[in-house]
């Protein structure tokens, strides 16, 4: 009974953090749940790799952590940019720049936790993706650029 009344008091401030928290801080949820299932799927295939190949340590778990965190951050900046008002009205060079940036950006989280779970499938020789395109992944995550055919033809002679 006590519980149900706080609960019944605590309503107004609850909604109150809850609008302050999707104007100031983050509020496209949907994708945070396609973040969560990659960044789990990317834990238990690296979790998967270590018991294979036996080598189990307890400092890697800390980089899920820290990779939590910067993802976070990162999500709260381009909100931040994506919410930006002046005025009280939406900036307009902002509109116009935002849905690209946005985008780009989840799209860059996404890829990255499909790369590393396509590199902790490899260790253990059981990647999913073709040879080709695990090695072009691989290549633009060491120099940023994907390497053209005629380019590796040029650098095989």
């Amino acid at each position: 009974m006590r519980l149900s009344i706080a609960l019944f008091m605590l309503t107004p401030f609850l909604a109150t953090v809850e609008e302050l928290v999707n104007k100031y801080i983050f509020s496209d949820w949907n994708f945070v749940v396609f973040l969560v299932i990659a960044v789990i799927l990317d834990t238990m295939s690296g979790f998967y790799v270590s018991l294979k190949l036996r080598n189990i340590h307890s400092f890697r778990m800390r980089s899920v952590w820290e990779k939590i965190a910067q993802y976070a951050i990162g999500l709260i900046i381009v909100h931040g940019i994506a919410s930006h008002m002046v005025d009280g009205e939406p900036n307009r060079v902002v509109i116009l720049v935002v849905p690209f940036i946005k985008g780009l950006c989840y799209f860059y989280m996404l890829a990255c936790e499909a790369i590393s779970i396509e590199e902790n499938l490899n260790k253990i020789g059981k990647g999913i993706l073709p040879h080709w395109i695990s090695s072009k992944l691989l290549s633009f995550k060491e120099t940023g650029k994907v390497p053209a055919e005629d380019e590796k033809e040029l650098q095989a002679n």
